[in-house]
Order: C-alpha cells, then structure tokens, then sequence
C-alpha cells in the first residue's frame, strides 16, 4: 500500500506502463481500484450487522487484501536502494506508514473510551492501545487478531515484512530474493511446528507468501520486460478466469483461491500502460488517497448505517452506500493532503527526500 515508483535506471527506463513522476501508473490505479473493492466490502458486510441482509452482494471485495500485499511485495523490491542502508528503508517505511495510522488509532481510542457503543467488538485499554500502536498482534475476546483500528491487522503483516527486508540488508543480503527465502521457510515452518502462541500463528500464516509473489513478479518485471508489454488484458482475463473458477471447485488451496488471482491481477497491471487524460489524472490521485481510503472506510460505514433506522429498505441501502461510498473517499482525499503529505514532508528532511540519478522516491 505505498506509492508505486521506479528505483533503478532500468526499471524507469522499461518501456511497459506509462509513467508521470516515476510512478507506475497502472499500480496507482490499481491501489485505488483494491482499495474500493474493500470499501464495497464492508459496506456489505456492515449492512448484513445493521440491517439482517442475508447475503453479502460485495463479498468479492475481500479480494482487495490479497491485492494490496502481492502489490507491497512488488513495490518493496522495485524502490528499494540497498545502497543507502537499512536505516534509509526503515525510516522510509515508517513515515510513510506510521503517521496517518497512529491518528487513526488515537481517534478510534477516544471513540471507544467516549462512545464505546459505536465499536462493535474494540475495547480500548493501555495495554491494546500499546500494541495497536506497536503493531503487536493480540487476540481481542472474540478471537479475532486485530489492533483497535482493525483494518492495521494487515499493517501488521506490512510491518513484519519490512522487518524481514530490513534484516536482510542489515546482514548484507542485497538481493530481494532473499527476504522471499526467508517467507517462505517462516510459512513452512509453521505448517511444521505448532505453538500455542498467539505471535507464531499470525506470522507465520500462507498470506506472508502474497509478498513473497510481489516481489516475484518485480523480478520477472525487471530482468524479462517483454513478458509484459502489451499483455495487460490477457493477464486481467486470466486473472478473473482464476478468480471464477477456484470459486466454484471445492476445497480449493488458499495458494489458489487468493494468491495466484491476485499476483496475476497485479502482472495485468503492471503491464498496464494507460494514456494521459484528466480522468486517468484522478484515479491516480485516489491511488495516492488509498492507503488513507482503506483505513478510514469502515468507520464512515458503521458512522452512517448506525444513524439509519434498522429497517432500512433495498433501495434506501443503496442510496446510503453511495453516500458512504462518496463521503469515505472525500475523507481520503483530505487526510491524503492533511495527514500523509504534511507528516512526510515534515519528518524526510530534503537530503533524504534528493534523489540520485535514476531514482525516485516511494
């Protein structure tokens, strides 16, 4: 869930996917285009809890997640300098991370502590407080793995994996194969031994594999550029064949199911290669906004269909989810300006933020 961008004259100068600025134009609109999918999401998920809906019509976008890490692990590879060290990444990450999600967390703590009856399941004490904003996983009493701004679950296995790639600079290991080493051999690791151990399960888990793919797909992408160029819609239909059809088999692998659609959704849009137009210039703007979009959502949501009456019709759910929709997105846009832009323009000092010849920062 970070900005798409070149790292390498190589990279930059690869003739698949236009770009503005370094970014990888196709991958900004694909962080949107994810982003929104868990927004649909929740907006059916929340309305099965307010209003008895029987059945979620969004529930495709859980696909979203799957998305973002395959994308994390692609872009890690692709922007990451291991010439400037370990402390460069690490504060890079953190800025770009940190920030927009410890107001978040801050904000729904005094949510929980002043309205608690507006959290379904967060109960804010100084010890979750102290690991939401550690990204410590814990167990909340209804046995979900989740910090007080729930949706940093997935913060969480950012974290870890930035921690994985940060070690593996530290001790000299340049290639970005070698933090896939290391994934792998954690997951294997885990279906192996098993701990009663709260930490071991959640890190251990399949999901730490989608950045293992990302980073895949980067090294494909940077070594065999003709593999993607103007291959864009052939890898979207496979993707959405793959997607279709693990639905319906049974008993299908997690590996199958989740993964491998969004690695190939992800190949599609790296191969992407959109042409300028003010339209294009907007879902770029929303791929910057997403991260904001994706954390702030399911409180707008829970917000407006708490205030609604519970026997709230169809259509009236509808109208009240593209409001929500509407509203989630313009707070996006302005915790973008107010929150990210500012806190990293505020904490990267500008020899942090110069770039060498070739390079341009995520």
């Amino acid at each position: 869930m970070t900005e798409a961008t070149a790292a390498t004259p190589r990279a930059f100068d690869l003739p698949v996917g236009r770009r503005r600025d370094g970014k990888l134009l196709g991958l900004q609109v694909l962080r949107f285009a994810a982003a929104f999918a868990v927004v649909l999401f929740h907006v059916g998920s929340g309305y099965q809890i307010e209003f008895g809906n029987e059945v979620n019509p969004f529930a495709f976008g859980a696909a979203g997640v799957d998305v973002f890490f395959v994308l994390s692990g692609f872009i890690i590879a692709l922007t990451t300098d291991p010439a400037r060290g370990t402390w460069h990444f690490c504060r890079r990450r953190l800025v770009r991370v940190v920030p927009l999600y410890w107001v978040l967390t801050l904000g729904v703590a005094m949510i929980g502590l002043m309205l608690p009856s507006l959290l379904n399941s967060t109960s804010v004490t100084l010890e979750t407080l102290f690991k939401s904003l550690l990204f410590i996983p814990y167990e909340k009493p209804n046995g979900a793995i989740q910090p007080l701004l729930f949706l940093g679950w997935t913060l969480n296995y950012e974290m870890f994996f930035y921690a994985i790639y940060a070690t593996c600079l530290l001790l000299g290991l340049r290639s970005p194969l070698a933090p896939v080493m290391v994934v792998l051999l954690l997951v294997s690791l885990g279906r192996i031994l098993s701990f009663d151990n709260t930490l071991w399960h959640f890190y251990s888990s399949p999901l730490m594999i989608e950045f293992a793919l990302g980073v895949g797909i980067y090294l494909a992408y940077d070594r065999h550029p003709h593999w993607f160029a103007g291959r864009s819609a052939l890898f979207a239909g496979f993707a959405l064949a793959t997607f279709i059809l693990f639905r319906f088999l049974p008993s299908v692998p997690w590996l199958l199911a989740g993964a491998l659609p969004a690695a190939i959704l992800m190949a599609s849009f790296v191969a992407f290669a959109p042409s300028r137009s003010g339209r294009l210039g907007l879902l770029v703007l929303l791929g910057d906004a997403s991260y904001s979009l994706y954390l702030v959502h399911p409180y707008i949501i829970q917000l407006l269909s708490k205030v609604a009456p519970a026997d709230l019709s169809v259509p009236l759910q509808l109208i009240l989810g593209s409001i929500a929709c509407a509203f989630c997105i313009a707070t996006s846009l302005a915790l973008y300006r107010l929150v990210e832009l500012r806190s990293q323009r505020f904490l990267m000092p500008q020899a942090l933020l110069r770039k060498p010849e070739g390079q341009r920062l995520a």
